[in-house]
């Protein structure tokens, strides 16, 4: 019973806790919109207004981070996914390798989440078109979250697991 509470990474209820609930979080919201007011939005004029202002507040705010913040941000979160990476797949460590396979989809989730936000801004999309858009953007975290779960999955594969305490 006390190794469903061990602190491996693969084999560990809390790991696969932790990287459910992160996919859920990162799919639920799209530049800081809930999916329900997406799908509500078709219907009713009001929602539709909250929708367009929501994500006309996140784009400005993500847009400003990364006119400010981007280039230092991307070095370090380059310099993380490499150090995670060297030590996952170089050095063997099952704890890196868990984290890189989490933190590297999120960044490519993150890129993708930028660039919409920095296109809203841009182009002022509002209406229809920034419903469309956000839609896509959730279709794609929902199949970067996909590829990840299994990704994450088979990697445990090659893991077998401890028994014991």
């Amino acid at each position: 019973m006390l190794s469903v509470f061990r602190l491996e990474s693969f084999f560990s209820i809390w790991y696969w806790a932790f990287t459910v609930l992160v996919w859920t979080l990162v799919c639920q919201r799209t530049l800081g919109v809930p999916h329900d007011m997406l799908v509500r939005a078709a219907r009713l004029p009001e929602v539709a207004e909250r929708v367009d202002l929501l994500a006309r507040i996140a784009a400005e705010r993500l847009a400003g981070l990364g006119d400010s913040l981007g280039v230092a941000a991307a070095a370090v979160t380059g310099f993380a996914l490499a150090a995670l990476a060297t030590l996952a797949y170089g050095y063997g460590v099952a704890l890196a390798e868990a984290a890189f396979l989490l933190a590297f989809p999120l960044s490519v989730v993150a890129f993708g989440t930028m660039r919409v936000a920095r296109q809203v801004r841009a182009k002022g999309l509002a209406g229809e078109a920034l419903r469309r858009r956000l839609s896509r953007r959730r279709a794609v975290n929902q199949g970067i979250a996909m590829l990840a779960m299994v990704s994450a999955a088979i990697a445990a594969l090659g893991h077998p697991p401890r028994f014991g305490f």
